[in-house]
């Protein structure tokens, strides 16, 4: 008689195996590999397998944490990681503790995730372990990504990648090679992170790994809209989002629709709309602030774009209101790192000392020892110059507040150094900070401390102050140094900065305070630039009123709250009107007329300055086709920001102005700054606008980046000569006069077929020395103040008289 076969006991075997097809599958299907973990875990618990259960567990947490479940993650990870810790199953834990580090960070949870990645690097360092060696470093460079500190995740994600070649570690190379590229689009170099996404996509797509071939598929969407290719970028972003929704990957399905939104968009597609407000959606719901930002942001250019000002402004708001939280989160997470950041440093030494007694220490264990040696390092410095970083600062400032040690903090900002990006562009940006860096570094005492906060912006620690007096003498000392003239690729710059000064104890008895407070001070110091200003009181008003500004700005435009006065440009020798220049003012509802040095800087730190410069066209060409019925032969200059000038279509809005009022290319002149135009790309801005036949005026020639030996090639047909040089031509001794620069600057023009505008000019007898000199233009206050056009006076004016013999 045949007996039905008895079933084979499970093993621990079976424990093993289905832990691998989890392992196996977690990047290909994360549902599947939760369901395989899951039956491991109660297998293993039902045959008291601990190594099992623990590996089980820690496969769980994966599974949740790629379907954004993770308190339930952080659960799984603290059970396997106690569990393998008390069994001495050390893979299985460090991968366990390696999952609760990006759980914590991901929570925002930056010092405690910090530590966990600390903990990861000990244990791989002890057992030997490459795996986890490279995986710790690549999510170390993932925790300075969200740091928004580019270059020195960039820095991490190679070593890791480069550890992960070496041991042939597919799924790590595939995550290194990632995150690489996203740090090479956050640092501008488009090409390069596309190309090494493609690269990397072949190898996802040969491995299997979905979750990855979908990210690395929005990730290149962005790359091709930084390049300019909406077409290719939309067919990226559509597939991730389709892939993306089949795994249930909620993060970068959002990704996904915001690019495809933005690449619709570009292409003037209207189901843009659906998609954008789609992705807002999801990532309100979500709660990931930066892809909360770049959602709204989109929804909002989108909704400019339609013509929905209201919607547009109501979604741009939220996008600034994240910015800012999200701008206080880094701060705070930049603090919250610094303490294990100073544990990485004796990690870092005593890996050094372990170095020196072993000489038979594998290529890899070099590898780590220098990785965390730059870690230890890039923790308390900047990565360009050197120089202390914000967060060793603020520990430093700590340290001495803690000890009521009587310091001086100086909050240092360059003037104009926006210009010199625009203008010459950030590679020479770059090379002038690491100059005044090193005039910083050599300016002050022995024991103070310089740092940079990131930017155009530094910081100073003085020792030892014993009064506000102090400070203020070593800040003029600081401004003095950094004003010597600078030598960067053949062109001589000038620069200046605004410097703020606050005292412990008497200005703030914490470090935040402190750091405000001088903050607040350099805004003061702005106002004049080349200043330094000392903390008072009522300073936190005038920070107020700067916010309430810039507030106002944001829909000042669309209430129609701007207007343009004019300023009589007169021919020096008959007291004649030639042109008027257009200047903007806004009329605020409470403050009333506010002049543009108070909201154009404001202004030109953002991309309201085209729509403004695109406005003042317009107006202005309105209002001279009133005035030519008169005065047919009249011409309104009008002042172009370098960013506006680089906008691709400002030809176009430039001659769609003259056509709409029947004006001809010679009625508006336009107003470029020499500094745009000597810069990079400056010349190519300005030949597009010549080609319309439209005149330029070099504005404020003689301020920083002149280049008169270029003067001949430009289209230029005004020189305007800066305000600074002729104030400066009766200077009294011992200061030098200008005079002989002026004249100079009117005999190159001239010679190079080029009309010279004197501005500023004041008092009579300059007028007079201008003219004799053969200036052909004048404009200041000795003819008329700028005025509403109802108001404006045309002369002629009398000529000053003769000089006598």
């Amino acid at each position: 008689m045949d007996h039905p076969a008895l079933p084979v006991p499970a093993t621990r075997a079976d424990v093993d195996r289905l832990n691998d097809e989890a392992d196996a599958v977690l990047m290909t299907s994360m549902q599947q590999a939760q369901e395989l973990a899951l039956q491991a875990l109660n297998l293993a618990t039902r045959l008291a397998y601990g190594a099992g259960e623990a590996r089980a567990r820690m496969l769980r947490g994966y599974g949740h944490y790629y379907l954004s479940e993770y308190p339930e993650a952080l659960a799984a990870f603290g059970q396997s990681e106690a569990l393998a810790a008390r069994l001495g199953e050390v893979a299985t834990q460090t991968r366990a503790v390696n999952g609760q580090a990006i759980i914590l960070v991901t929570q925002g949870q930056y010092g405690a995730g910090m530590d966990r990645h600390l903990h990861c690097l000990q244990l791989g360092q002890a057992s030997g372990d490459r795996v986890a060696q490279a995986r710790t470093l690549n999510n170390i460079g993932n925790l300075y990504l969200d740091l928004r500190d580019y270059e020195s995740a960039l820095a991490y994600h190679q070593d890791a990648l480069a550890l992960a070649r070496d041991i042939r570690h597919d799924l790590m190379v595939s995550s290194a090679s990632i995150n690489a590229a996203l740090d090479s689009h956050y640092l501008g170099r488009f090409e390069d992170a596309l190309a090494l996404n493609r690269e990397t996509l072949g190898r996802a797509q040969a491995q299997g790994y979905r979750q990855h071939e979908f990210l690395l598929r929005a990730n290149m969407a962005a790359n091709l809209l930084g390049l300019g290719r909406p077409g290719e970028a939309l067919e990226q972003a559509q597939q991730a989002a389709r892939g993306s929704q089949d795994l249930g990957d909620r993060e970068n399905l959002c990704d996904a629709l915001v690019l495809r939104g933005q690449a619709l968009l570009a292409l003037g597609d209207g189901a843009a709309r659906a998609a954008l407000e789609q992705a807002a959606a999801l990532a309100d719901d979500l709660g990931v602030i930066f892809r909360q930002i770049e959602a709204h942001q989109a929804l909002s250019n989108l909704l400019e774009t339609e013509g929905d000002v209201a919607g547009a402004l109501r979604s741009a708001r939220v996008a600034a209101d994240l910015e800012r939280q999200a701008l206080t989160d880094v701060l705070q997470r930049r603090t919250q790192v610094t303490a294990t950041q100073m544990k990485l440093e004796q990690l870092a030494h005593r890996a050094e000392q372990e170095r020196v007694r072993s000489a038979q220490l594998s290529s890899a264990n070099v590898a780590l020892q220098e990785a965390q040696a730059r870690l230890a390092h890039q923790a308390r410095h900047d990565a360009l110059t050197g120089l202390l970083n914000r967060a060793a600062f603020e520990a430093e400032l700590q340290r001495a507040v803690t000890a009521q040690a009587r310091v001086g903090v100086l909050f240092i900002d360059l003037d104009h150094f926006k210009q010199v990006n625009d203008s010459l562009g950030h590679d020479t940006g770059d090379q002038l900070l690491v100059q005044i860096a090193e005039r910083l570094r050599g300016a002050v005492r022995e024991g103070d401390l310089v740092a940079r906060q990131g930017g155009d912006e530094f910081t100073v620690l003085l020792r030892g102050v014993r009064a506000h007096e102090e400070a203020e003498l070593a800040a003029q000392r600081l401004l003095g140094a950094l004003s010597a003239p600078v030598t960067l690729a053949t062109r001589t710059l000038t620069v200046t900065a605004s410097i703020g000064v606050a005292v412990f104890p008497d200005d703030g008895q914490d470090v935040r305070t402190l750091q405000k407070n001088a903050d607040l001070a350099m805004y003061l110091a702005k106002q004049d630039r080349h200043a330094v200003r000392r903390f008072h009181a009522t300073l936190g008003e005038s920070a107020l009123e700067r916010l309430e500004l810039e507030q106002a700005l944001q829909g000042a435009l669309a209430r129609q709250e701007f207007c343009l006065h004019y300023q009589p440009i007169v021919d020096a020798a008959t007291g004649e009107v030639r042109a008027l220049e257009a200047l903007v003012r806004w009329r605020h509802p409470q403050l009333g007329l506010v002049p543009p040095g108070r909201f154009i800087p404001l202004m030109e730190g953002t991309d309201l300055i085209v729509p403004l410069g695109a406005w003042v066209l317009r107006e202005a060409a309105r209002q001279l086709q009133v005035w030519r019925r008169e005065q047919p032969t009249l011409r309104v200059s009008v002042n172009v920001a370098p960013r506006q000038l680089a906008q691709p279509g400002f030809a176009e809005v430039v001659q769609a102005a003259l056509d709409e009022f029947g004006l001809d290319p010679q009625a508006l002149i336009l107003e470029v700054t020499e500094g745009a135009v000597l810069g990079q790309d400056g010349e190519a801005h300005v030949s597009r606008v010549a080609e319309l036949g439209l005149p330029l005026a070099l504005d404020d020639f003689g301020t920083g980046y002149s280049s008169i030996s270029r003067l001949h090639r430009l289209p230029a047909r005004w020189l305007k000569i800066d305000r600074s040089l002729i104030q400066d031509q009766d200077a009294p001794p011992p200061a030098r006069s200008s005079r002989p620069i002026v004249r100079a600057l009117i005999t190159f023009a001239h010679e190079a077929g080029v009309q010279v505008v004197a501005e500023g000019v004041e008092r009579p007898e300059q007028w007079r020395d201008l003219r004799e000199w053969g200036c052909d233009l004048i404009q200041g206050f000795v003819v008329a103040r700028p005025a509403a056009p109802d108001d404006l006076v045309w002369g002629p004016w009398p000529l000053p008289s003769a000089q006598a013999d």
